[in-house]
């Protein structure tokens, strides 16, 4: 795709420079993006209508989104998704709709009370009318074993009498659930079925939102290298500029792997840090180490990031307080107060567990506070 800088465009429309740029800064013109100082635009886009001629009155531009009935735990992350495409976006339960509303809609996004009756049939009809052709409408319900197949059927009738598409999202997870759920992974879901799938109807997926389940020690079973995996990065994920990271790992061979997992894993790490996330990581081993560690890449990668990096002697701690060693055993990460990623040793068939057990938890945080006693900055260490 070839692009023309907004200077450029100046000249093909007709209008100042300081124009377009303002449109682009309102996301009023498609596809236009910014690198370093310069706007740059499509070749082929089209020039945006004058919101303040009358023409832009008669023909609705706006690209505006219902929501019915939404779960308030996925509210926040849909509405910032469907803003983030331009949306405007409404909430409403069923009973509250207005239906002698006349503004005309991009899409529906509707959450079934029970199975879809009658009335919840009726509703999305009538509501079809303010849709047209590239309109879209995304069921989201939990899976049930009675769950009826209306939405199937309103996505034939839909299709052929108005042309726009139902797709359907079901969450495989227990509605009471208290386990940890991915609500913002869900909502990117709901917003792919809306917009990406373009001629795809009647469709329906699933999704489990990336479940944790804990067990009634508030723990997971020992998870295999997938799941772990999967589950430490859903953990990650809900983390922002107010949490506080912290990590220990014994080194006392060298284990950092280039797997494509641990990899990811690292990334996760340093996107944490970028994003303002007070990540602290201890790395555990013996001074006699020190040469050999110079050169290990995974240390080297966490040093030249925002991570606060800090080494602790192995044999200091050994002598002095083992039952630290015996709590870090091989490893673990907390965040905040809530959550502990725990490694399991290597000749374990699991890889690891999630636990938010309160004792355990706040065993692995008063551990780390007394080995950060012990520290040294790493990078004095391996200079």
């Amino acid at each position: 795709m070839s692009y023309l800088t907004a200077k450029q465009f100046s000249e093909r429309w007709g209008i100042s420079e300081r124009r377009i740029i303002k449109l682009c800064k309102e996301e009023r013109i498609s596809g236009a993006r910014k690198t370093g100082m310069v706007w740059e635009i499509p070749e082929e886009t089209m020039k945006p209508s004058d919101r303040r001629s009358n023409i832009y009155k008669y023909i609705n531009t706006e690209k505006r989104i219902m929501i019915v009935n939404v779960k308030k735990e996925i509210k926040e992350y849909l509405i910032q998704l469907l803003e983030k495409e331009g949306y405007i976006v409404g909430c409403y339960n069923l009973n509250s709709v207005k239906n002698n509303e006349q503004d005309y809609y991009e899409g529906l996004i509707y959450f079934p009370i029970n199975n879809i009756d009658k009335l919840e049939e009726s509703f999305i009809e009538d509501f079809s009318k303010r849709l047209n052709s590239e309109s879209s409408i995304v069921i989201v319900d939990y899976k049930k074993e009675n769950r009826n197949k209306i939405e199937a059927k309103l996505a034939n009738k839909l299709k052929n009498e108005i042309g726009l598409k139902i797709n359907a999202l079901i969450l495989e997870i227990n509605e009471n659930s208290t386990n940890l759920i991915n609500y913002s992974d869900i909502a990117e879901d709901i917003v792919n079925l809306l917009i990406k799938f373009k001629n795809t109807t009647g469709t329906t997926i699933t999704t489990d939102g990336g479940k944790i389940e804990f067990n009634k020690k508030d723990r997971t079973e020992d998870l295999e290298i997938g799941r772990f995996y999967k589950a430490i990065n859903n953990c990650f994920k809900r983390m922002n500029k107010e949490s506080h990271l912290w990590c220990a790992s014994t080194m006392l061979e060298d284990e950092w792997t280039e797997s494509s997992q641990e990899m990811k894993f690292r990334q996760i790490n340093l996107e944490a840090a970028n994003i303002g996330v007070n990540v602290e990581r201890i790395f555990i081993f013996s001074k006699d180490k020190i040469k050999e560690f110079k050169q290990n890449k995974t240390l080297k990668i966490y040093m030249q990031s925002n991570i606060k990096t800090l080494f602790v002697d192995y044999d200091e701690i050994k002598a002095k307080e083992p039952k630290l060693l015996e709590i870090v055993k091989d490893g673990w990460d907390g965040i905040d107060k809530n959550i502990l990623v725990v490694d399991l040793p290597e000749e374990s068939k699991a890889r690891g567990y999630i636990s938010r057990n309160t004792k355990e938890v706040l065993e692995a945080y008063n551990c780390f506070q007394k080995l950060k006693e012990y520290s040294k900055n790493l990078k004095e260490v391996l200079k």
